[in-house]
């Protein structure tokens, strides 16, 4: 099966779950990585705000800003600019996804975990993104 056919009949699933089921499954989800070694451990996590059809963050990011750092992406042109988590800054950016304003960007050598969204998974793990391909053409995480 092709990446669109799956892209298709996922968001045709997730179209059929109501605010609850919505919120219920941002909650598990959330909830497991909470109890993951790697976020107990880590200071510094790249998150994404998240879209309307995509597990939300929101509750997650509030919850724990003021015991984690948390930094979103910005869009750049073709780049991604990391800047850290302030909800009074944040501004409908591309794609329509509120960003972080600002001059303070950080580098990847400062961030201790990346949280990344996904249309889906499949078993062994491997990501179905929105539709760029992660190895050839997708956003660039750009360094100051």
């Amino acid at each position: 099966m092709k990446k669109e056919e799956v892209r298709r009949r996922i968001k045709a699933h997730k179209s059929l779950l109501d605010e609850r089921e919505k919120s219920s499954a941002a909650e598990a989800v959330f909830a497991r990585l909470e109890q993951m070694a790697a976020f107990m451990l880590a200071d510094n996590i790249l998150m994404y705000h998240s879209l309307p059809d995509e597990l939300s963050t929101l509750s997650f990011i509030e919850k724990w800003h003021t015991r984690k750092r948390f930094f979103l992406p910005r869009v750049n042109g073709v780049n991604l600019e990391i800047l850290p988590y302030d909800r009074s800054t944040l501004r409908l950016g591309a794609f329509h996804i509120e960003e972080p304003q600002g001059d303070d960007i950080a580098g990847m050598d400062e961030i201790d975990m990346v949280v990344v969204p996904a249309v889906g998974y499949d078993r062994k793990c491997n990501r179905v993104g929105r539709g760029k391909d992660i190895t050839t053409d997708c956003l660039q995480i750009q360094r100051p």
